[in-house]
Protein backbone atom coordinates (compact mmCIF):
# COMPACT_ATOMS: atom_id res chain seq x y z
CA UNK A 1 0.00 0.00 0.00
CA UNK A 2 2.82 2.42 0.79
CA UNK A 3 3.94 2.20 -2.85
CA UNK A 4 0.55 3.50 -4.01
CA UNK A 5 0.57 6.33 -1.47
CA UNK A 6 4.14 7.37 -2.21
CA UNK A 7 3.79 7.19 -5.99
CA UNK A 8 0.45 9.01 -6.03
CA UNK A 9 1.66 11.75 -3.67
CA UNK A 10 4.89 12.44 -5.52
CA UNK A 11 3.21 12.36 -8.93
CA UNK A 12 0.39 14.62 -7.77
CA UNK A 13 2.98 17.17 -6.62
CA UNK A 14 4.89 16.87 -9.91
CA UNK A 15 1.64 17.34 -11.82
CA UNK A 16 0.86 20.37 -9.67
CA UNK A 17 3.96 22.20 -10.87
CA UNK A 18 2.24 25.14 -12.63
CA UNK A 19 4.36 25.55 -15.74
CA UNK A 20 1.86 27.64 -17.70
CA UNK A 21 1.12 29.88 -14.73
CA UNK A 22 4.84 30.54 -14.12
CA UNK A 23 5.51 31.22 -17.80
CA UNK A 24 2.71 33.79 -17.82
CA UNK A 25 4.17 35.51 -14.77
CA UNK A 26 7.67 35.45 -16.22
CA UNK A 27 6.90 36.62 -19.76
CA UNK A 28 4.15 39.16 -19.18
CA UNK A 29 3.59 39.43 -15.44
CA UNK A 30 0.04 38.08 -15.78
CA UNK A 31 -2.04 35.27 -14.38
CA UNK A 32 -3.01 33.38 -17.53
CA UNK A 33 -6.13 32.19 -15.71
CA UNK A 34 -7.47 35.73 -16.12
CA UNK A 35 -7.39 35.30 -19.91
CA UNK A 36 -8.87 33.09 -22.58
CA UNK A 37 -10.25 29.84 -21.21
CA UNK A 38 -8.90 30.50 -17.73
CA UNK A 39 -6.72 27.37 -17.83
CA UNK A 40 -2.97 27.08 -17.34
CA UNK A 41 -2.41 24.51 -20.10
CA UNK A 42 -0.69 24.85 -23.44
CA UNK A 43 -3.83 25.76 -25.40
CA UNK A 44 -4.50 28.86 -23.33
CA UNK A 45 -0.80 29.73 -23.39
CA UNK A 46 -1.00 29.76 -27.20
CA UNK A 47 -3.94 32.16 -27.02
CA UNK A 48 -2.35 34.52 -24.55
CA UNK A 49 1.43 34.25 -24.97
CA UNK A 50 2.10 32.93 -28.46
CA UNK A 51 3.64 29.94 -30.21
CA UNK A 52 7.04 29.76 -28.49
CA UNK A 53 5.56 29.79 -25.02
CA UNK A 54 2.98 27.24 -26.21
CA UNK A 55 5.66 24.80 -27.39
CA UNK A 56 7.60 25.15 -24.15
CA UNK A 57 4.55 24.56 -21.94
CA UNK A 58 3.30 21.75 -24.17
CA UNK A 59 6.61 19.90 -23.86
CA UNK A 60 6.81 20.52 -20.11
CA UNK A 61 3.26 19.26 -19.54
CA UNK A 62 3.91 16.12 -21.60
CA UNK A 63 7.10 15.44 -19.63
CA UNK A 64 5.19 15.89 -16.36
CA UNK A 65 3.09 12.91 -17.34
CA UNK A 66 5.79 10.82 -19.00
CA UNK A 67 8.88 10.95 -16.77
CA UNK A 68 7.41 10.34 -13.27
CA UNK A 69 5.01 7.62 -14.42
CA UNK A 70 7.79 5.86 -16.33
CA UNK A 71 10.04 6.07 -13.26
CA UNK A 72 7.29 4.55 -11.13
CA UNK A 73 7.25 1.53 -13.44
CA UNK A 74 11.02 1.07 -13.20
CA UNK A 75 10.94 1.40 -9.42
CA UNK A 76 7.92 -0.82 -8.70
CA UNK A 77 7.37 -2.92 -11.85
CA UNK A 78 3.68 -2.72 -10.98
CA UNK A 79 1.15 -1.67 -13.61
CA UNK A 80 -1.38 -0.91 -10.89
CA UNK A 81 0.95 1.48 -9.07
CA UNK A 82 1.93 3.04 -12.37
CA UNK A 83 -1.70 3.68 -13.25
CA UNK A 84 -2.36 5.21 -9.82
CA UNK A 85 0.61 7.50 -10.44
CA UNK A 86 -0.75 8.44 -13.87
CA UNK A 87 -4.13 9.38 -12.48
CA UNK A 88 -2.47 11.38 -9.69
CA UNK A 89 -0.26 13.38 -12.05
CA UNK A 90 -3.26 14.42 -14.15
CA UNK A 91 -5.21 15.41 -11.04
CA UNK A 92 -2.21 17.47 -9.99
CA UNK A 93 -2.14 19.27 -13.33
CA UNK A 94 -5.89 19.88 -13.30
CA UNK A 95 -6.11 20.81 -9.60
CA UNK A 96 -2.63 22.06 -8.58
CA UNK A 97 -2.16 22.56 -4.86
CA UNK A 98 0.41 25.32 -5.40
CA UNK A 99 -1.96 27.78 -7.11
CA UNK A 100 -5.33 27.23 -5.50
CA UNK A 101 -6.39 24.07 -7.38
CA UNK A 102 -7.10 25.97 -10.62
CA UNK A 103 -4.99 24.42 -13.36
CA UNK A 104 -5.27 23.05 -16.86
CA UNK A 105 -7.34 20.51 -18.73
CA UNK A 106 -4.80 17.68 -18.60
CA UNK A 107 -4.56 16.82 -22.30
CA UNK A 108 -0.79 17.09 -22.78
CA UNK A 109 -0.13 15.46 -19.42
CA UNK A 110 -2.46 12.58 -20.31
CA UNK A 111 -0.55 12.11 -23.56
CA UNK A 112 2.65 11.94 -21.54
CA UNK A 113 1.14 9.24 -19.33
CA UNK A 114 -0.01 7.34 -22.43
CA UNK A 115 3.61 7.42 -23.62
CA UNK A 116 4.75 5.99 -20.28
CA UNK A 117 2.14 3.22 -20.47
CA UNK A 118 2.27 2.29 -24.16
CA UNK A 119 4.76 4.12 -26.37
CA UNK A 120 3.50 2.88 -29.79
CA UNK A 121 -0.07 3.96 -29.04
CA UNK A 122 1.04 7.39 -27.88
CA UNK A 123 3.06 7.93 -31.06
CA UNK A 124 0.12 6.73 -33.16
CA UNK A 125 -2.14 9.30 -31.50
CA UNK A 126 0.12 12.22 -32.48
CA UNK A 127 -0.64 12.21 -36.25
CA UNK A 128 -4.31 11.67 -35.47
CA UNK A 129 -4.25 14.70 -33.19
CA UNK A 130 -2.53 16.80 -35.86
CA UNK A 131 -5.02 15.70 -38.52
CA UNK A 132 -8.05 16.51 -36.34
CA UNK A 133 -6.55 19.87 -35.39
CA UNK A 134 -5.81 20.84 -38.99
CA UNK A 135 -9.20 19.59 -40.20
CA UNK A 136 -11.33 21.34 -37.56
CA UNK A 137 -8.97 23.95 -36.04
CA UNK A 138 -10.43 23.39 -32.58
CA UNK A 139 -8.02 22.34 -29.85
CA UNK A 140 -10.97 21.12 -27.81
CA UNK A 141 -12.15 18.78 -30.57
CA UNK A 142 -8.65 17.37 -30.88
CA UNK A 143 -8.55 16.80 -27.12
CA UNK A 144 -11.99 15.19 -26.99
CA UNK A 145 -11.05 12.82 -29.82
CA UNK A 146 -7.50 11.75 -29.01
CA UNK A 147 -7.63 11.01 -25.27
CA UNK A 148 -10.86 8.93 -25.39
CA UNK A 149 -9.52 7.21 -28.51
CA UNK A 150 -6.42 6.26 -26.55
CA UNK A 151 -8.64 4.94 -23.78
CA UNK A 152 -10.60 2.85 -26.29
CA UNK A 153 -7.36 1.42 -27.69
CA UNK A 154 -6.14 0.47 -24.22
CA UNK A 155 -9.44 -1.25 -23.53
CA UNK A 156 -9.23 -3.16 -26.81
CA UNK A 157 -5.67 -4.20 -26.00
CA UNK A 158 -6.76 -5.39 -22.56
CA UNK A 159 -9.64 -7.41 -24.00
CA UNK A 160 -7.16 -8.98 -26.45
CA UNK A 161 -4.94 -9.83 -23.47
CA UNK A 162 -2.12 -7.66 -24.84
CA UNK A 163 -2.15 -5.12 -21.99
CA UNK A 164 -3.33 -5.31 -18.37
CA UNK A 165 -6.81 -4.04 -17.54
CA UNK A 166 -5.30 -1.50 -15.16
CA UNK A 167 -4.11 0.49 -18.19
CA UNK A 168 -7.65 0.40 -19.57
CA UNK A 169 -8.82 1.81 -16.23
CA UNK A 170 -6.40 4.70 -16.67
CA UNK A 171 -7.76 5.33 -20.17
CA UNK A 172 -11.30 5.40 -18.81
CA UNK A 173 -10.44 7.79 -15.97
CA UNK A 174 -8.36 10.05 -18.22
CA UNK A 175 -11.14 10.19 -20.81
CA UNK A 176 -13.75 11.01 -18.17
CA UNK A 177 -11.57 13.81 -16.77
CA UNK A 178 -11.01 15.23 -20.24
CA UNK A 179 -14.74 15.33 -20.94
CA UNK A 180 -15.54 16.83 -17.54
CA UNK A 181 -12.83 19.47 -17.87
CA UNK A 182 -14.11 20.38 -21.35
CA UNK A 183 -17.76 20.85 -20.38
CA UNK A 184 -17.70 24.55 -21.24
CA UNK A 185 -15.93 23.84 -24.53
CA UNK A 186 -18.57 21.28 -25.47
CA UNK A 187 -21.29 23.84 -24.77
CA UNK A 188 -19.54 26.44 -26.93
CA UNK A 189 -19.04 23.90 -29.73
CA UNK A 190 -22.75 23.19 -29.70
CA UNK A 191 -23.55 26.92 -29.78
CA UNK A 192 -20.91 27.60 -32.45
CA UNK A 193 -18.98 30.05 -30.25
CA UNK A 194 -15.87 27.97 -29.48
CA UNK A 195 -12.65 29.87 -30.37
CA UNK A 196 -10.54 28.24 -33.06
CA UNK A 197 -6.82 27.56 -32.88
CA UNK A 198 -4.98 30.56 -31.38
CA UNK A 199 -8.15 32.64 -30.92
CA UNK A 200 -9.91 33.70 -27.75
CA UNK A 201 -7.07 35.11 -25.64
CA UNK A 202 -8.95 38.16 -24.37
CA UNK A 203 -9.18 39.06 -20.69
CA UNK A 204 -11.92 37.32 -18.76
CA UNK A 205 -14.61 39.13 -16.74
CA UNK A 206 -12.66 39.76 -13.54
CA UNK A 207 -9.52 40.76 -15.37
CA UNK A 208 -11.45 43.15 -17.62
CA UNK A 209 -12.84 44.86 -14.54
CA UNK A 210 -9.33 45.26 -13.10
CA UNK A 211 -8.01 46.68 -16.37
CA UNK A 212 -10.93 49.12 -16.60
CA UNK A 213 -10.27 50.41 -13.09
CA UNK A 214 -6.57 50.90 -13.81
CA UNK A 215 -7.15 52.74 -17.08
Amino acid sequence: MWEYVAAATVCYLVGSFPTGFLVGRWLRGIDVRDYGSGATGATNILRTLGARAFLFVLLADVLKGWIPVLLVWYLTESHNVQVAAGIAVILGHDFPVFIGFRGGRGVATAMGVYAALTVPMAFALVPIAIFVLLAFRYMSVMSLVTIPLGGAVLLALAVADLEPYSKAVFGLVASALIVLRHRENIGRLIRGTEPKLGEGGDARGGARSKIARIT
